[in-house]
């Protein structure tokens, strides 16, 4: 029974542990001395892997591939196919070479055929000595001595620690490269652990796929802040979800192990409050150890080490912890913290889970009007939130709180140079009000402006009621004056609109303190 190009099943017929594991096929002519017609891909220690071939490959040409059973397969093979195929008959043309109808089933079929084909009761004689790993060898690729090209099934056997019986493994089904072919193409299982297979005749041992890379989360309360922004001193609460391939449970000994890593600028937690659960349920903690090295000034890394997560195969391990965002976020006005996380087996290294989120900030220049924009020392500001509360910045940390009240906010004053600088806030509408004016200067026209930080770091500045706020432009910074009389405030416009109605407040007030003090002296 001839195929074109070793189509449909046979074309992803190495299976390990009911999976397939077939890649293109590499030129055999040159390499035909080096490279094995078998090989296992991390080898485990102590294991035993015999082939036996139950079917021959010969290039018919033309791109066509004659699958042969070897006779004394036949009975054998045509039970697990009738098993894998539902119990339906092989249909009459493969009745005498039902390794060719093995060639069209489905990946599925295929999982079902290797188990079956593993149970034949004795096994007919096997095609070598196979292969008993070392330590030395324990996992990595090792040829299996096979006597030609065709369908192996092969046999995993070990005998664990402290037992004398020895214990049978899943079985593989494997098929080699064929001499003069170059361009067969497969369909790897993923989903048994074969998906990182790129070169007929090669299967994985403990269906070992690369790992993929753990999931994070950040949210400060419910709000999710990954990719956004945050003050100094938000708590974000993190998660790490690792999954552990199903593969693991067929190890003797799983190793697993969650790197996290935390950029300078975020404070995380002590280990002792680390969330270590499965299914929302606490995973037992003699399972794994969390240690902890380095410093919110440099960056943090936490490992969480399974000795073994052969317990856990086929379930995702959920790490729940807490981070503060710390003045070493901070650069300029700005800044940001990151959060890396990534998995380690035996089977190498996963990818990086990230997030990452953004602080900001605004300045702002105080000046007067009297002397060409001359710098003004001493003017003061408090902040206050679109929500109406104001902020409160502790002194040696630089982490924000929220107050009711002005009284106990904090005031800001602008120094020698006239700036006024508000770092590590987050994206926000935010209201700048003077408290104070520096001395000399009108304390009846204090300023009040509006402040945007957008998500992206853009920051607003937006136009106060009587114009003392020069937008910036270019590389420029905001400026706010200060006057010294009623005089130098804009008569025109709204501005002077509303100069106008300050001013008869000013003299409704003056009114009354008149009236006051007449009265005062008629007694």
């Amino acid at each position: 029974m001839k195929m074109r190009k070793l189509f449909a099943g046979i074309a992803a017929a190495a299976t390990l542990l009911g999976g397939m594991a077939l890649g293109a096929a590499s030129a055999q002519a040159d390499d035909a001395a080096t490279t094995p017609l078998l090989q296992v891909n991390n080898a485990q220690e102590d294991h035993t892997y015999t082939p036996y071939r139950f079917a021959t490959f010969e290039n018919a040409g033309n791109g066509t591939v004659e699958v042969s059973t070897v006779e004394a397969w036949k009975d054998a093979v045509t039970a697990a196919a009738d098993t894998a195929n539902g119990n339906d008959s092989i249909p009459a043309e493969y009745k005498n070479n039902p390794a060719a109808y093995v060639a069209t089933f489905n990946a599925e079929q295929i999982r079902e055929f290797a188990t079956e084909l593993a149970k034949t009761n004795p096994l007919p004689t096997a095609d070598g000595a196979g292969l008993t790993v070392t330590a030395e060898q324990a996992g990595t690729a090792q040829p299996v001595a096979v006597s030609g090209e065709g369908w192996y099934l092969v046999t995993d056997t070990f005998t664990k620690s402290g037992e004398t019986t020895a214990t049978t493994g899943t079985p593989a089904v494997v098929a080699t490269t064929v001499n003069g072919l170059t361009d067969l193409t497969i369909v790897a299982d993923k989903v048994t652990g074969q998906g990182n297979i790129t070169t007929v005749g090669q299967f994985n041992a403990k269906n070992e796929n690369p790992l993929t890379p753990p999931a994070k989360t950040a949210k400060v309360g419910n709000v999710d802040v990954n990719g956004k922004t945050v003050n100094v001193g938000d708590t974000v609460d993190f998660t790490v979800s690792a999954a552990v391939p199903a593969s693991a449970g067929n190890y003797d000994v799983y190793p697993f192990t969650i790197t996290d890593t935390a950029s300078k600028g975020l404070k995380v937690a002590e280990t002792n409050t680390f969330k270590v659960q499965v299914d929302g349920r606490d995973v037992d903690s003699s399972l794994y150890t969390v240690t902890q090295t380095g410093s919110a000034a440099v960056g943090t890394t936490t490992t969480i080490t399974f000795a073994s997560a052969k317990s856990l195969a086929g379930k995702t391990i959920v790490v729940s912890y807490t981070g503060t965002v710390t003045k070493d976020a901070l650069t300029d006005l700005g800044g940001s913290v990151n959060n890396k996380a990534m998995i380690t087996t035996n089977g190498g290294a996963s990818g990086e889970g990230t997030t990452e989120s953004k602080t900001y900030g605004f300045q702002f220049k105080k000046i007067g009007v009297d002397n060409d924009a001359n710098a003004l020392a001493g003017a003061q500001f408090v902040i206050k939130k679109k929500d109406g509360k104001f902020l409160k910045q502790d002194t040696e940390s630089k982490a924000w709180s929220s107050v009711d009240d002005q009284t106990n906010a904090t005031v800001f004053t602008s120094g020698a140079d006239g700036l006024v600088q508000f770092k590590g806030l987050a994206a926000g509408d935010y209201t700048v009000r003077e408290t104070n004016a520096p001395n000399g200067y009108a304390q009846n026209f204090k300023v009040i402006f509006d402040v945007s930080i957008a998500e992206n770091g853009t920051v607003t500045f937006k136009q106060d009621l009587l114009h003392q706020v020069t937008l910036p432009t270019d590389d420029q910074i905001a400026t706010v004056k200060n006057v010294k009389s009623i005089t130098q405030l804009p008569l025109t416009g709204a501005a002077g609109t509303t100069l106008f109605i300050v001013v008869a407040l000013l003299l409704a007030g003056a009114g009354v303190i008149v009236v006051v003090k007449s009265r005062q002296r008629m007694h």
